[in-house]
């Protein structure tokens, strides 16, 4: 709709803050009008591209909510992660922020680079915490083919870090989170109570989203579609042709049911056996039936409501409870 208010605006994917403050105002600026006091407007961000005059200059532009790539608080984590800051750049950050009236900040940790120990994790989630931040989110290293990390994985100059390690360090996470008042919501994100991410949520929940920009995706009902991502065409296209969308699909209502079903069993609030009977055109609750009881049975999920919701200890398996449950559709 042209008149439905805009509850979430999300800028992020790269770097946004290689732009000028002043530049990010400009295209924020048109969003504004269809916002409400309530809606949350996101911007992603590195602690080397920040200070406080451009904290101050982002939040009178209207974004309320920074997400901050800080990944650890280990120096030499850092470097082998190729970042620019450090630790105490971190902190400086996070404070200009709440000093220029950000009162929802975020950090993304990464675990399990080359060299992670234990004690090295326990370490950056206690500064992390010790921030006073309201939102965490921790995300195992994916190291893939063509990367430096892939390249240098090949040719034995590190091992991978195994499964079972990585497992140790997620387990650590959601003990000294939860101790510190964190609640997790989804897999890989914690939140201070009422500080989830609502445009995260959203994808999560199968819902509809504008994409707008290079290389973004969008969704809507089912349609989904994604931009040019090479800036110089990207450009090209849009000037041309007023669209640079390069690719869409329609999802099935099978493959709606799916994802619902999978995406929800990675979030706290698991899926409604309402909505992927709607979507996907066909019982859900029936045709679940055999493998829902025995995971119900055995204290893994829970059904209550209409919906199914992990139990606590059940998101390591997340993915393979929705395996087994999408298998029967």
């Amino acid at each position: 709709s042209s008149t439905a208010p805009i509850h979430t605006v999300f800028f992020g994917g790269g770097t946004p803050t290689e732009l000028s403050p002043a530049t990010l105002g400009e295209l924020l600026a048109p969003i504004l009008p269809r916002t409400t006091p309530d809606t949350e407007i996101s911007l992603e961000a590195n602690p080397e591209n920040l200070d406080f005059e451009i904290l101050s200059a982002l939040r009178t532009a209207g974004f309320n909510r920074l997400s901050l790539g800080a990944q650890s608080f280990d120096t030499g984590e850092l470097q082998i992660l190729g970042r620019a800051h450090d630790d105490r750049k971190i902190e400086a950050v996070v404070e200009n922020a709440r000093q220029a009236g950000f009162e929802n900040i975020s950090i993304d940790l990464i675990y399990g680079a080359p060299g992670t120990t234990l004690k090295k994790w326990q370490e950056t989630l206690r500064r992390a915490i010790a921030l006073g931040v309201t939102h965490i989110s921790a995300y195992s290293l994916t190291i893939e083919t063509g990367t430096a990390f892939g390249r240098a994985v090949r040719l034995g100059n590190f091992a991978a870090p195994d499964d079972d390690f990585l497992g140790d360090l997620m387990d650590e996470a959601a003990t000294a989170l939860a101790t510190a008042g964190f609640e997790r919501y989804e897999v890989s994100n914690w939140a201070k109570p009422g500080f989830e991410s609502r445009h995260n949520l959203n994808y999560w929940r199968g819902g509809d989203y504008l994409g707008l920009g290079c290389g973004a995706h969008g969704h809507q009902n089912g349609h989904r579609y994604w931009n040019e991502r090479d800036a110089k065409i990207y450009i090209e296209r849009l000037s041309k042709a007023g669209t640079a969308r390069c690719g869409e699909e329609w999802l099935t209502p099978l493959e709606r049911a799916t994802e619902l079903v999978a995406l929800g069993l990675r979030c706290r609030e698991g899926f409604s056996v309402g909505e992927v009977s709607r979507v996907g055109d066909f019982d859900a609750r029936a045709a679940m039936n055999g493998a829902l009881d025995t995971f119900v049975s055995s204290g893994t999920l829970r059904e209550e409501g209409g919906r199914i919701l992990p139990a606590a200890d059940a998101f390591a398996v997340a993915d393979g409870l929705a395996a087994r449950l999408i298998a029967h559709f």
